[in-house]
């Protein structure tokens, strides 16, 4: 795989990844969030008095933002429950639309909570309800950043302004909080980004494997067994729609005779000449070309009738003619040349039949002196 497929891969696993942990973690989030506004909301029922609450009170509209937490929360879980979001860009923008509303109110209840003068347990809850956040998000900065964003600057800014609780130390507790938070929110986001890559590379060396298996090393097209696998999906494609396509079988003439003259790494080379030849003159028609052994190639020709055959056939020769790769010790001429088998598969036949048809043409050529094609 090339590094700009490999990035493109990544880029779209990322994207999964973000979208299955936003399910995951979503829940857990969202019951937390149940359970803190049911702490606020009960706590003053455990004291040993209780009062009732005006509605237009500060502590009316603590429990008012409580109950908008526990009816947003539970309602989001029912949606994820009963009409779970499969594409990522609607789950995130409602993940995002879910922390946002979450977090104002949050922020009105920490505000309500500093300004009553209901300090104690300001710093221990938001920091607890912060760093939940913090795990649950960690892998979307721009989603922690939407819930985390309004209840620290809200904090922050109350506690600074407050009359009662303007300190420099209590700046500076908030401010470490922050530290810590995106700190925490850098590491867990390296060891996500390092995970998706370790699998990414071991996707990519998979991959790259699974091509070195289908290949041949020499000339870099398929080698036998893979056209043959190709060979099968043609047929059980051409079965569906009643189609014919067509086989090319070609040999190097007297390519011993080459290697023994020039060599055998000069033969490697003309054999990868060959190969870049065969692709270069079925391109047009879409052929499939593969080595099955030696000097021994086969074409693929899908939707090939016999003149579609004939004309392919024509144009290797013509192309190789071109090449005029020299050839001292052929009989058949100066330059190297290939014979050429040529069938057609018809409904009902299996792949070993035409590739059989396709090799007894191709011994038919030879023996009538090579350097041509026949037709099965």
């Amino acid at each position: 795989m090339t590094p700009k497929k490999s990035c493109a891969a990544f880029d779209s696993r990322l994207a999964e990844m973000r979208s299955i942990a936003i399910k995951t973690s979503m829940n857990w989030f969202l019951w937390v969030n149940i359970l803190f506004s049911l702490f606020i909301l009960g706590r003053r029922y455990f004291s040993t008095s209780v009062v009732l609450t005006p509605p237009l009170h500060p502590q009316g509209w603590l429990e008012a933002m409580q109950v908008v937490v526990l009816m947003l929360s539970a309602g989001v879980l029912f949606i994820l429950r009963m009409a779970p979001i499969q594409n990522a860009k609607w789950l995130r923008a409602l993940a995002r639309s879910v922390v946002i509303g979450l977090s104002l109110c949050w922020a009105v209840c920490f505000y309500v909570l500093i300004t009553s003068e209901d300090i104690r347990i300001i710093f221990p809850f938001a920091a607890l309800l912060l760093f939940t956040a913090l795990i649950s998000l960690y892998f979307d900065a721009r989603v922690l950043l939407s819930f985390i964003a309004p209840i620290w600057l809200t904090i922050l800014v109350t506690s600074l302004f407050h009359p009662t609780n303007l300190t420099v130390m209590n700046a500076l507790l908030w401010m470490l909080l922050a530290g810590l938070i995106e700190s925490g929110r850098r590491i867990l986001n390296s060891w996500f980004m390092l995970a998706l890559r370790r699998e990414q590379e071991n996707i990519d060396l998979i991959q790259q494997l699974g091509q070195l298996a289908s290949k041949d090393p020499l000339t870099g097209i398929a080698n036998r067994r893979a056209f043959e696998s190709q060979m099968d999906r043609e047929i059980a494609s051409h079965q569906r729609d009643g189609t014919a396509f067509g086989l090319i079988m070609l040999d190097v003439d007297h390519f011993k005779l080459y290697n023994d003259y020039y060599g055998h790494q000069s033969g490697d080379r003309c054999l990868t000449m060959i190969a870049r030849t065969l692709e270069s003159a079925t391109r047009q028609n879409g052929g499939v070309v593969g080595r099955f052994g030696g000097e021994e190639f086969v074409v693929l020709l899908p939707d090939a009738d016999l003149a579609t055959l004939e004309s392919t056939a024509q144009a290797i020769a013509r192309e190789l003619q071109t090449q005029a790769l020299a050839h001292a010790r052929s009989p058949v001429s100066p330059y190297v040349t290939v014979s050429q088998g040529l069938a057609t598969w018809a409904s009902g036949q299996t792949a070993q039949s035409v590739i059989a048809r396709a090799d007894k043409a191709l011994y038919a050529a030879k023996q009538q002196g090579r350097n041509r094609w026949v037709l099965a």
